[in-house]
């Protein structure tokens, strides 16, 4: 329980991934992508369920090995490229209200793809979500300058054309406001916000901004980066004992 309210955290791990093959078992400091997000959620102890959403026994046993339980196996039409994130879950929570015989208040999607998240991370995002009574709560990271939609470009009869007509009226980048992308951190829903408008994103959504650097994993130099981060972070944390 967390502010009197009951909170199950999903973490989802689908193994049919083709841009890196085998991907939530990839290794990253010495632990797989699943183990980083079991590893997280083994740090919060109010966590009233903890469960992993797959279709493949290897990620189910390895999940089990870092405190994630596997009371249902993802089926194959919530497996494959197409399938949704709020299908799946829905899904999950589901089989998981059945197997243990209970309602939860909050969902928490811990995705396995983003292995710099901090136990702090999952918290705020839950605390914001419950004190604030929003739909959900999307963690953040601020988009580089260089990325804003008024400084990238299209084409237009073949030619390089500003995607936003006015950016060629951008002389600095301080003249840009700010922009998000979606971090993979955490998601935090309501039960209601889940089940009954199907949606993540509402117009009841807060942003949670998430001020160092970290990666939500999609290419393989993405494993590169990200483990240099953490074994950047271990050294800090070394030197601080």
């Amino acid at each position: 329980m967390y502010l009197n309210k009951s909170v199950i955290a999903i973490v989802p791990a689908r193994s049919g991934s083709k841009g890196i093959p085998g991907k939530n078992m990839r290794k990253l400091s010495g632990l797989t992508l699943i183990g980083h997000a079991g590893t997280c959620l083994s740090r919060l102890p109010w966590l009233d369920a903890k469960v992993i959403s797959s279709d493949c026994p290897a990620y189910i046993e390895e999940g089990g090995r870092y405190g994630l339980d596997a009371p249902f196996v993802r089926p194959a039409e919530l497996s494959g490229d197409t399938a949704g994130a709020v299908e799946t879950a829905v899904h999950a929570l589901a089989e998981a209200e059945r197997a243990y015989g209970r309602t939860y208040d909050v969902v928490l999607l811990i995705e396995p793809t983003s292995p710099l998240r901090e136990a702090e991370d999952v918290e705020r995002a839950t605390e914001l979500l419950i004190r604030s009574q929003a739909d959900s709560v999307v963690t953040v990271s601020a988009l580089p300058s260089k990325f804003h939609p008024r400084k990238i470009f299209g084409l237009d009869g073949g030619k390089l054309a500003f995607y936003e007509r006015d950016g060629a009226e951008i002389a600095y980048r301080q003249a840009l406001d700010d922009k998000y992308w979606r971090n993979g951190v955490c998601y935090a829903l309501t039960r209601d916000c889940l089940l009954n408008k199907r949606k993540i994103v509402t117009d009841r959504t807060l942003p949670l901004p998430i001020g160092r650097e970290v990666v939500n994993i999609d290419e393989p130099v993405e494993l590169e980066w990200a483990d240099f981060l953490l074994r950047k972070r271990g050294k800090k944390e070394a030197r601080r004992r």
